[in-house]
């Protein structure tokens, strides 16, 4: 069976990596953003006024700005006095997620559930965010870079389910009938996991280096050679995702929490109880998040 396994997988190696020179660009608004929100140069106007020439990620940002998620006292009523109170890396993570939404938002669903998919991903996000501000000595890290990782540690997922739907259908398919984690099914039947993929989406979309590493060590921080403190929060957060029972299926099999994470972030029992306890508190806002970005 293993060889079969292994020919077969062999095959669908091929078929995935061919596909995946479809991979589209990022929106060339998103890029420039990036670009702007990484250099030490720019002001709130700057990012604001390449924000302002797409009224639909306009009207996304001030509804969430407004909204109960950020819990911003007062009402924001423009894009730059957005950018000015919630931060360029909150406006960051904004329109990453709601230009990626966009861009799988079609409707080739295979055995990948979308709406489960993103919830898991926000509600990751969300986890990175709460350990970094609340629970850790940060180092340097910042809330919102954990929270945009958060979101897209998974989009290997996305590509595979885009661009090698059926292959993945019998991954996942895969994973359930022999209660696995979804990684190593992934490895054994497609020769190749969604870490892997999405080095190669984070090379294709130049991402900063604290996306791209969260993407591609999300499973495996002890391999990364820097952001070490940033991965592992990653890391953490989406084993912490899963035991709050957000899955991309029923009963879906979680990796195991890398051994040496509570201690590189210095995460107590009762540390994690308060953690737990906070993003079941926020859960209801994470979707308040999902439905506005969507």
């Amino acid at each position: 069976m293993q060889k079969t396994m292994t020919a077969s997988a062999n095959e669908r190696y091929h078929r995935v990596i061919e596909q995946i020179d479809n991979l589209p660009a990022l929106p060339s608004i998103v890029t420039r953003l990036i670009r702007v929100v990484n250099s030490p140069d720019t002001s709130a106007e700057d990012a604001a006024s390449l924000i302002e020439r797409d009224p639909a990620l306009t009207t996304k940002m001030l509804r969430l700005a407004n909204s109960a998620f950020y819990g911003i006292p007062r009402s924001i009523s423009s894009v730059s006095s957005a950018v000015v109170i919630l931060g360029f890396n909150t406006i960051r993570s904004l329109v990453l997620s709601a230009s990626v939404m966009k861009m799988f938002s079609g409707n080739n669903e295979h055995t990948l559930d979308k709406e489960r998919f993103w919830k898991h991903s926000i509600v990751c996000a969300l986890a990175a965010k709460i350990i970094v501000r609340h629970f850790i000595n940060v180092r340097m890290m910042d809330p919102e870079s954990a929270f945009c990782a958060g979101i897209l540690h998974d989009i290997g997922k996305l590509i595979f389910n885009e661009f090698a739907g059926e292959d993945y259908k019998t991954a996942c398919e895969y994973a359930m009938n022999n209660n696995i984690p979804l990684l190593e099914a992934e490895r054994i039947v497609l020769g190749i996991d969604h870490a892997q993929i999405g080095r190669i989406l984070a090379d294709k979309w130049a991402l900063p280096l604290d996306l791209e590493y969260s993407i591609v060590f999300h499973h495996s921080p002890g391999e990364a050679d820097k952001l070490t403190d940033l991965v592992t929060t990653v890391h953490f957060a989406d084993i912490v995702t899963h035991q709050a029972g957000l899955h991309l299926w029923d009963d879906e099999v979680q990796v195991q929490e890398w051994a040496e994470s509570k201690s590189i972030l210095r995460i107590s029992d009762s540390d994690m109880t308060k953690i737990m306890e906070t993003l079941q508190e926020s859960v209801e806002k994470s979707l308040e998040f999902f439905n506005i970005i969507k």
